[in-house]
């Protein structure tokens, strides 16, 4: 704890009567040693008590490598998204002679909406829908994470990442040509 220390009174100081009796100076000393004991049992006590909150990530289904059944999309039900460089995005519906039409990351989503409605006037179910999500190699990957987060926020539940093949360059290709 605190500790003061007292000097003895020296023998010499005691003859002269003339002098001022001086006032003894004390040193203080404080022992901190509680309290590093009792830091230590606050560290770890909120150490022990501390609920460490875990990783969350999103779930991907993936196929099984054995798997003998192919699901299979309808051409009339899937949109292509191609994510390009500068935030541009390109996307087509169909195989046979689609048109390329270009947005921007914040306005795929009224594009997705959009083709949802389609899809569900033309079905009856909108869930049919089926994105299939290409990156060129000039993206940047957070437009692949935002594009991801579209599909959670569009309530899209079929989609898949695509790799970007030369049908893809050819289309953009003619589309950036035709300007």
């Amino acid at each position: 704890m605190a500790e003061m220390n007292n000097p003895a009174p020296s023998s010499s100081k005691q003859g002269h009567s003339k002098q001022k009796p001086r006032s003894s100076k004390r040193s203080t000393r404080v022992d901190l040693t509680a309290m590093v004991d009792l830091g230590f049992l606050l560290i770890t006590f909120f150490m022990l008590t501390a609920s460490l909150n875990k990783p969350q990530s999103m779930e991907l289904n993936m196929p099984e490598k054995d798997s003998e059944t192919v699901n299979t999309i309808s051409v009339d039900n899937a949109i292509s998204i191609v994510l390009a460089q500068n935030n541009e995005v390109y996307y087509y519906i169909g195989i046979d002679n689609p048109q390329v039409e270009k947005t921007n990351m914040a306005g795929i989503r009224e594009v997705i909406l959009k083709r949802q409605q389609d899809v569900q006037q033309r079905t009856g179910k909108a869930d049919l829908l089926t994105v299939l999500i290409k990156a060129q190699s000039k993206a940047k990957y957070q437009n692949l994470v935002e594009m991801l987060d579209e599909m959670a926020i569009t309530n899209t539940k079929r989609y898949a990442l695509v790799d970007y093949n030369t049908t893809d360059s050819l289309l953009i290709t003619q589309k950036i040509a035709a300007k």
